[in-house]
C-alpha cells in the first residue's frame, strides 16, 4: 500500500510513564535531583560532575525528548529512571532539584512550572528569553519570597580564575574598568542558537558575561549602551558582533566585546580589570595575573566554574547557606541581555 491510516480510542488525557531502569538505590540524604534535556553540554559537562558531586547530589531521573535519548542517557549515567514527559518530573514527590539544561526558549515555561510544584531550579543561560518572561519569574517570587530556591548556570563567577580575582578586589578603593573580549567564533546564521528557540548569541551566551561583570563589582548595574556592526550581508549578525558597556552605581564601567569575526584558533576569552594601581588579567580561564599586586591562580586547564556552581547550589541546599547567586543578580543580568538586544537590533 501507498498510504496507512492508524487510527486510535480517543483517551481522556495520554500519558507517558516514567521507565524504570533500576531499582532505586538508598539516598542517603542526598539531593534528589532530576535532568531535563540530555543533549550533548548535558552529558559532556552536568552529568559527569554530578558524578564527581555524588556524596552531595543523587541523579533519580532523566528526561529528554525521545525515549531512547532517555533511556540511553540514564544507563551510563547511573539514573534508575527516564523519561519523556516533564510532568513526570514535577509529580514526583521524591525530586528535591530539577536541572533544566533544554534548548532556549523552553528555559523560563518550565522554570516556573518547576518553581510552582515546589521543586528547587537549576537552569541553564538564557533564565528567560524575553521581558514578560522574566515578569512572571519575578511575580512569583513576590508572591512567595520564600520559595525555592532558583540558580542560573551562570558558571563564570564560580571558576577558580574569578574566585582568586575577587580575593585582590575585594578591599579596593576605587571603581574599576573591566574589558572582556569574547571570541566567539562563527556560528551559521539558520543555526537554532540564532533563531526562536535559541534567541541570539547575546541573550543566549552574552549574559554570562553580564553576571561576570555583578559579580566583579558586587553593585548595581545603572546604565547600559550597546553598538553592533552594521553588516552589508546576512553572513555576519548584529547580535554576534558588538559592543556593550554597562555602568555600575560603585562607578565601574564593563565593557564585553563580543564578536564571531574572528578566529578559532586564537583564545576565546580575555579579561583585564584596572583598578587601584593594578591589572588582572583574566586569560581564558587557565590562569589570572596580577601586575602591580600579589594574588592570582594558575590550572593546567580551562577551568570555567560548573563543577564548582553545583557544589556551591549543594552547599545551599543541604545547609541552608546563602543562594549561590542572588535572584537580583540573575535578573540584572537577564535584563542587561535584553537592554543590549534593543539597542543593537537597530
Amino acid at each position: 500500500p501507498l498510504l496507512v491510516m492508524l487510527t486510535y480510542p480517543e483517551r481522556a488525557e495520554a500519558t507517558r510513564p516514567a521507565l524504570q531502569i533500576a531499582s532505586p538505590a538508598p539516598a542517603d540524604g542526598r539531593i534528589k535531583l532530576a535532568l531535563v534535556g540530555a543533549g550533548g553540554f548535558a552529558q559532556g559537562m552536568h552529568l559527569p560532575n554530578l558524578q564527581k558531586l555524588k556524596d552531595s547530589y543523587d541523579l533519580r531521573t532523566i528526561v529528554s525528548r525521545t525515549g531512547l535519548s532517555a533511556r540511553s542517557a540514564a544507563e551510563r549515567f547511573g539514573a534508575p529512571n527516564a523519561a519523556t514527559d516533564f510532568k513526570t518530573v514535577l509529580d514526583d514527590p521524591d525530586i528535591d532539584l530539577v536541572l533544566i539544561a533544554t534548548r532556549h526558549d523552553l528555559h523560563a515555561g518550565m522554570t516556573l512550572d518547576a518553581l510552582r510544584a515546589g521543586k528547587h531550579v537549576f537552569v541553564e543561560k538564557p533564565l528567560a528569553m524575553n521581558e514578560d518572561e522574566l515578569a512572571e519569574i519575578e511575580a512569583f517570587y513576590r508572591d512567595n519570597p520564600n520559595g525555592p530556591v532558583l540558580m542560573t548556570g551562570f558558571n563564570r563567577r564560580f571558576s577558580p580564575a574569578v574566585v582568586a580575582a575577587k580575593k585582590v578586589l575585594a578591599n579596593r578603593t576605587s571603581p574599576m574598568i573591566v574589558n572582556y573580549r569574547m571570541n566567539a567564533g562563527y556560528i551559521p546564521a539558520d543555526h537554532w542558537v540564532h533563531g526562536p528557540q535559541g534567541g541570539g548569541r547575546n541573550i543566549g551566551e552574552g549574559c554570562h558575561i553580564y553576571d561576570l561583570f555583578n559579580a566583579l563589582t558586587g553593585s548595581t548595574p545603572v546604565e547600559v549602551n550597546a553598538m553592533s556592526i552594521v553588516p552589508e550581508s546576512k553572513y555576519w549578525l548584529r547580535n554576534d558582533n558588538f559592543n556593550a558597556t554597562v555602568r555600575y552605581a560603585d562607578g565601574s564601567v564593563c565593557t564585553l566585546t563580543y564578536t564571531a569575526m574572528g578566529s578559532k584558533s586564537y583564545a576565546k576569552e580575555r579579561a583585564d580589570i584596572f583598578v587601584d594601581g593594578k591589572v588582572l588579567t583574566l586569560d581564558d580561564y587557565k590562569q589570572l595575573t596580577v601586575a602591580g599586586g600579589s594574588g592570582g591562580w594558575k590550572g593546567t586547564t580551562m577551568q570555567k566554574g560548573q563543577q564548582e556552581e553545583l557544589a556551591a547550589l549543594a552547599e545551599t541546599l543541604r545547609k541552608g547557606a546563602a543562594w549561590p547567586i542572588s535572584l537580583e543578580d540573575q535578573i540584572f543580568a537577564t535584563r542587561i541581555s535584553f537592554e543590549v538586544e534593543k539597542q543593537i537590533a537597530l
